[in-house]
This record gives structure tokens, sequence and C-alpha cells, in this order.
């Protein structure tokens, strides 16, 4: 293979040009650096990506962003799309569960967890018991499950933390570990035994709760506004990273093109990505990426014609695994972000299947999980008619599960790392998997410099 061997000795190089990667690049941008970003595929985004027809905005990877951590919305600024951001309506506020094949919604604020359907007379007894909790049973490493039930008792961790997990993760509750997902929640304990009366004393001093938000344009105009800031010079399409060579103060990056040499290596791509690229020059560091796990997860779109007589009056419905659904539940885009949607004559809807819960599910043929979709929505939201699918898309490896030890893991890939400090790790396998946290990790790194 004849490479072209780059002659300039580059200060930073970014191999992904999903989420962590372009912040990190725009953020370059801000200083005197040189640098390059290579992008295995002909497109910016990783799992980001939005298709925008004449009927609608749809989403396949994530369908919406949080403004916390807010690293995110200075990113939005510094590409001036602020001015973009799309509030979700007071519909969206409302979120809903499946509780014995009834459709429940969720209560909004503590006090409605007294009077709520989503729990027996018992389970409510019990939740408000909590507040006068002694610490017992915890786990060094414990699973969000049985924090939850150790807090709060079996039903509101098989309704309440069961579904939470999926809808975020596609995740497992009882095979995830809290300190690693949740850290905030573990953070609390140590504050306050008891989760209410910590939850009570934040609301006196906390701001708003985090809000979703959605972009006009939707969410990968992210990345074609960041390839307008950093130019087209700087970033390389379709070159695959296939090794590194350390060697004194500086990297050999090679590419199936190309050769670089850089003082700084950014490394953004997925973990089983990331694994293969240091295969040869830092086995151990691969062989504990190779251990993190990703769930598969369907993206399903979907319309649902108006004249039904359903009320689509929220931001969407879980279903937690008690259930034995076949899909991990389903968002009510048109209701949340109805902007977005440009044919009134239907309700447009997200659906997921697959997750920890259902992988087989995930890998079937699409034929199948198209019947699945509108046989179990159908049933669900009990339609006359059954939906109409509009299209699908496969992620085989959707999102990292932050499962029991992974703060080891993680801690022992950056001792694997110690004798490299010019090689940085980033993605949403580290720091948190919503967009907004993948931002703030990425910036992060490159403050370690």
């Amino acid at each position: 293979m004849n490479l072209l061997k780059n002659k300039d000795v580059l200060d930073h190089l970014i191999v992904g040009g999903g989420l962590a990667g372009m912040t990190i690049a725009v953020s370059l941008l801000k200083k005197s650096y040189s640098f390059c970003l290579l992008e295995a595929t002909a497109r910016l985004g990783g799992k980001v990506e939005t298709q925008l027809t004449p009927e609608a905005c749809f989403e396949f990877g994530p369908s919406s962003f949080i403004d916390q951590p807010p690293d995110i919305l200075d990113l939005l600024k510094v590409l001036d799309l602020h001015s973009e951001i799309l509030k979700p309506s007071p519909a969206a506020q409302n979120r809903y569960i499946l509780k014995n094949g009834v459709m429940t919604r969720l209560p909004l604020k503590p006090p409605e967890m007294l009077t709520t359907k989503a729990l027996s007379f018992k389970g409510r007894l019990r939740f408000l018991s909590e507040i006068f909790y002694v610490p017992q049973g915890k786990k060094e490493d414990e699973s969000v499950w049985d924090f939850f039930a150790r807090h709060f008792g079996h039903e509101i961790a098989d309704y309440f933390a069961d579904p939470f997990v999926s809808g975020i993760f596609a995740g497992d509750a009882k095979n995830l570990s809290l300190k690693s997902a949740f850290p905030t929640m573990a953070e609390a304990e140590v504050q306050s035994t008891s989760l209410i009366r910590y939850l009570m004393a934040q609301r006196k001093t906390a701001k708003a709760s985090p809000q979703s938000y959605q972009l006009k344009d939707g969410l990968e105009s992210i990345f074609h506004r960041a390839l307008e800031k950093i130019g087209a010079d700087k970033i390389h399409f379709s070159e695959k990273v296939v090794d590194i060579i350390p060697g004194g103060d500086t990297l050999q990056v090679i590419t199936d093109r190309a050769a670089y040499e850089t003082k700084r290596l950014f490394l953004t791509t997925p973990a089983y990505v990331t694994a293969k690229i240091l295969q040869r020059s830092l086995p151990e560091a691969s062989r504990l990426l190779e251990k993190i796990d990703y769930a598969p997860v369907v993206t399903v779109h979907l319309k649902v014609s108006r004249q039904e007589s359903f009320s689509f009056d929220g931001f969407g419905i879980l279903l937690p695994s008690l259930e034995k659904r076949k899909i991990l539940g389903a968002l009510w885009n048109s209701s949340t972000f109805p902007s977005l949607f440009h044919d009134k004559d239907f309700h447009y809807l997200t659906v997921y299947v697959g997750g920890a819960h259902y992988r087989d599910g995930a890998m079937a043929d699409e034929a199948v999980i198209q019947k699945i979709v509108c046989d179990e929505i159908k049933d669900i939201l009990q339609l006359k008619n059954p939906p109409h699918i509009i299209q699908m898309r496969r992620h085989a490896k959707a999102i990292p599960q932050y499962t029991l030890g992974y703060e080891k893991i993680l801690k022992s890939i950056k001792d694997s790392l110690a004798s490299y400090p010019s090689v940085r790790l980033a993605g949403n396998y580290w720091g948190g998997i919503s967009m907004s946290k993948t931002v703030a990790y990425a910036i992060q790194t490159i403050a370690a410099d």
C-alpha cells in the first residue's frame, strides 16, 4: 500500500466526526493550533442523522437534546444556531408508562406521587416512607434497579426506574451501574440519606429543570454548520484509521490513504472502533475497550391518522419490562415539536425496538419489526386502524451500556494509557451518553492540555 506521507507535524489530530470529534474541532478553532479531523464515512454526525422532507423532520439517532450541562448551548452559539433552538410544546411535560396494559400518566411533581394511578396504594405509602429512610444493604457498585428498590420499594423500581433506564440507555436497570449512569443520584445519597428530603432541599435553590430541545432544521444541522465553520480543508472524509505508532514526542497515525504525524491524538470513535485502532500499538487498552457493551436499537418512524380518537397530549410512552412488550417505547414527535411536522392530517411517532431486554428483536428482519411495531402501537393506543410505517433505521451497536463494573473498566483504560499522555479518548462512552454530556466531556478532554 502506497501511503501519502504528510510532511507537516500537526498539533492535534482528531479521529471521528461524531459529536465529540466535531466539538473538539470547533473548540480548536479558537486557538492557533494546526489540526485535522479524519472521518471514515462520507459525512459528519455519527449516530446523529436527520432527514428533512416536505412532510416532516425525521431523526434516526437522538430525537432531541437537553440543556444541561450547558456547554451544548455555548457550542450552538459558536455555530450561530442559538436562534434556531425550538422549545417543546406545553403538552410535552406529560409522560406516560404502561401498567397492567393501561396507559398511565407519570406524576409531574413529588406531591402527585401520593395520588398517581401509576402506583398502588401500597406503593404510594412505600414512597412516602422514604423520607424516614435509614441506609442499609448498600453495595459498592449498585444497579439502578437495586438503588430505587432500596429507597422506594420494588414497585417504583419496576415501573419508574426500569422504563426510565430503557428510555435513556435502552438498557437493563438491573445491570446498569447507578454511579456510572446517574452519578448525581449516587451523590444525592451522600448528601442526604433520604432522596425525598434531598430533592425538597434542591427545589428551594435549583434552577429550572433540564428541558428537551430541537433545532429548526433538525439535529444534524449542527454538523452542517460545523463543517462551514471548520472548513473542508481541515476535514478528510472517507479516510479510515488503521493503526497508530507511538514514538518520542509525536505519534504516527496510519490510515488507508495516508500517514500523519501529530503531537496530540483525540480518538472520538465508538469504543469498539477505538479498540480496533489500538489493537496493535496498545493491546491492553484495546482489550478493555472491547468489554464495553452496546445495545442494538431500531428506530421506526410512523404516522397515525388524526381521525383516530387517541389524544397525543404528551412526550411519549415508556414500557416497563414487566409488561412483556416487544417495543421499548414511543415518542410523540408531532406533539412535542409540532412545527417540524407539516402534514396536519397525521400524528407522527418514533418507536424504538431492541435494547438490552430485546436484542434479538432489533436484529430481526425488517418485515418482522414493522409488524411488531404496528401490532404493538395499535394495541397500546387502542387504534381502530394500524399505523403507517414511514421508514426505519437499524443500529446494531447503538448505545454504550454503563453496566456494573463500568467505573473500573474506564479506570483501567486510563491506566493503560498513562504512558501515552498524547492519546486522548472521548465519546459518549465517557461521562454520559446524552448529547449535552458528550459535548461537555469533549471540552474537558481539550482542557486537560
